[in-house]
């Protein structure tokens, strides 16, 4: 099942079905009919949409020609660090969730397919926020900011100006808050918050990850100035 297909089976609602339309069928001049009146011209915006096949969706969205015609802010010098990380991840996202929308025929039972399921919605929401930023900076030129990206770069320049004291405590943090999502991850016990979950899991491993790096650069530095005296 594809974005489009997805959005038509959850209501076809005009808001998600614009971000769409940029990113798989740019139309301004039906888009902007939508804007003014959605009630209106949604059966519109639906029809435009509904009428592209699956091949031709897998094809708009990992063809890298196409993603930068699509996007094209994206070849400026001036565009935005996290905008760029972001353009990586919205690939990997859609082509897992091709792949495990293929496996979805293979499961062989209620747990398989639960556990396959999962994973399409994951990745389905996290090309959803990504295609959410790209959409409002092409139109507006600024930043909407709300995708998790934006905390962790935040976090990550916080981090270069902390001591070693600092960082060791960070560490400490985060690998306990890494434990507590694990944790409520292999409980099961929220499905409606496991996507949210998942992606701040992610976030702070990424951010492990860079305290790591942060902390050894700081010990072989450290390691060469008392090797040199």
């Amino acid at each position: 099942m594809t974005e489009i297909e997805l959005w038509l089976r959850n209501g076809a609602g005009a808001e998600e079905g614009l971000r769409l339309l940029s990113a798989y069928k740019p139309n301004p001049f039906l888009a902007r009919m939508v804007e003014r009146n959605p009630e209106k011209y949604k059966h519109l915006l639906v029809k435009a949409l509904s009428g592209m096949d699956r091949a031709s969706v897998s094809a708009t969205a990992i063809q890298a020609g196409t993603f930068r015609e699509d996007w094209p802010f994206l070849s400026e010098p001036d565009c935005p660090p996290e905008l760029k990380i972001l353009a990586a991840d919205k690939i990997t996202a859609w082509k897992g969730f091709i792949r495990e929308h293929s496996n979805l025929y293979g499961c062989t039972t209620l747990e398989e397919c639960s556990e396959v399921a999962k994973k399409i919605i994951l990745f389905y929401s996290q090309n959803r926020k990504i295609l959410s930023e790209f959409a409002y900076y092409k139109e507006h030129g600024q930043l909407l900011g709300k995708h998790p990206i934006f905390e962790e770069m935040k976090h990550r320049k916080e981090m270069v100006g902390m001591g070693i004291l600092e960082l060791e405590r960070k560490r400490q943090s985060t690998r306990d808050s890494i434990w507590r999502l694990q944790k409520l991850l292999r409980n099961g016990d929220r499905p409606d918050l496991e996507a949210s979950r998942m992606d701040k899991l992610q976030a702070k491993q990424g951010e492990l990850a860079e305290i790591e790096k942060l902390i050894k650069d700081y010990e072989d530095a450290y390691g060469k100035r008392t090797s040199g005296k």
